[in-house]
Order: C-alpha cells, then sequence, then structure tokens
C-alpha cells in the first residue's frame, strides 16, 4: 500500500513529461489526447501498475501518444522526448531521497517516511528499466534514433519475442540480478549527492 504513492507519482512524472517535451517541440497529439496534465488516472495503466507493485521498479504508466512529424528535427526532438521522462524521474528520485532523510531526522511517522522511501526506489526504477529496449520502454525509442534504420527495423520482427523472454528471466531472477544492483548503484550516488 506504501508503494502507490510512489508508483502513481512516478508514472504520472514520467508521462507528463513526454506530453510536455513533446508539445514544446510542436506536437499537437498530447494535448489533443488529454494527456498533457498531472491527473495520474489520465496516464494510469493497469498492468505496468501491477508490474510495478510486484516488481523491483519496472513497469509503467499509459504510454502518451506522441508524433515527431510536428519536430523541427525529428532524430534529435525523438530522442529527447524519449530520454526526458527518465531524467525527470531521476531529478524526483533526489527530491525524494532528500525528503526521506529530512523525514528521518525529523521522526516522522515511519508511515510517511517509507512513503518517500518508496517513491525515491520507484522513480529510480522506472528511470532504469527504461533503457531496456522493448515496448513500451523508452529504449526502444531511443535505439530508433541511434541505429542504422535497417538494423531497428530487423529488430523489431524479434522485438515481441525478446519482450516476452526479458519478462520471463525478469520474474525468474537472473534479469532481475543485474538491474537491481544497478538501481542500487543510482540510489548511492543519489544518497552522495543528498549529503553534499
Amino acid at each position: 500500500i506504501l508503494t502507490i504513492p510512489g508508483i502513481l507519482f512516478a508514472t504520472t512524472i514520467h508521462e507528463y513529461t513526454r506530453a510536455m517535451v513533446s508539445t514544446m517541440q510542436g506536437d499537437v497529439l498530447p494535448k489533443q489526447k488529454g494527456r498533457l496534465t498531472l491527473n495520474p488516472f489520465k496516464h494510469f495503466e493497469p498492468v505496468g501498475f501491477f508490474l510495478l507493485l510486484f516488481s523491483n521498479g519496472f513497469g509503467w504508466g499509459k504510454p502518451v501518444e506522441t508524433s515527431s512529424l510536428y519536430y523541427k528535427n525529428r532524430k534529435k526532438g525523438t530522442l529527447i522526448t524519449a530520454i526526458a521522462p527518465s531524467v525527470a524521474n531521476l531529478v524526483f528520485a533526489v527530491i525524494f531521497a532528500y525528503i526521506y532523510k529530512v523525514s528521518q531526522l525529523s521522526n516522522l511517522s515511519p508511515i510517511i517516511t517509507n512513503i518517500f522511501y518508496y517513491a525515491l526506489h520507484i522513480n529510480v526504477g522506472i528511470a532504469v528499466y527504461n533503457i531496456v529496449p522493448v515496448s513500451p520502454m523508452d529504449g526502444l525509442k531511443v535505439m530508433s534514433q541511434l541505429i542504422p534504420a535497417n538494423s531497428y527495423f530487423k529488430y523489431l520482427q524479434y522485438e515481441k519475442l525478446v519482450q516476452m523472454l526479458f519478462l520471463f528471466f525478469l520474474f525468474l531472477g537472473p534479469i532481475d540480478l543485474i538491474f537491481r544492483p544497478l538501481i542500487e548503484f543510482v540510489i548511492f550516488i543519489i544518497d552522495i549527492l543528498v549529503f553534499i
């Protein structure tokens, strides 16, 4: 239960940032679809939500539909729109880390303190897992702009298989053995930043 506020916040800020960044580049789709909002119910996606409840930060909100046709520079615009949401999650992870430390020092209720703790972890988890090049993770869009088009389309032929294998190994354990230390390392760096 204590993870729910963090999940709703992290997924909302992730998708809102995507909508905002794309809109700032001339895209009219997010606003037309009603996604240029901080209303968490507009960004709620049941499968991604429940995955976040039972995983180490893997999951998603309802992906915002964007169109690079409106961008002045389609490659640069697509990259920024794909990367910015995870950057926003990391920024708020730092903020939650600071609030968590302050709440500990202030002897606030453990319930409130743990809400901030979980919010920190979920924001970092979402940012880290979004490097994975499987839908609906942003890593797939980043890959589309960084590798040759023919290689990307070849990859798309197997992307569903890669996605299934990723989810299978995620819940079996091996994937978590890779990503959990990475998430903990990012949190360690954030802790250092908070103490500076």
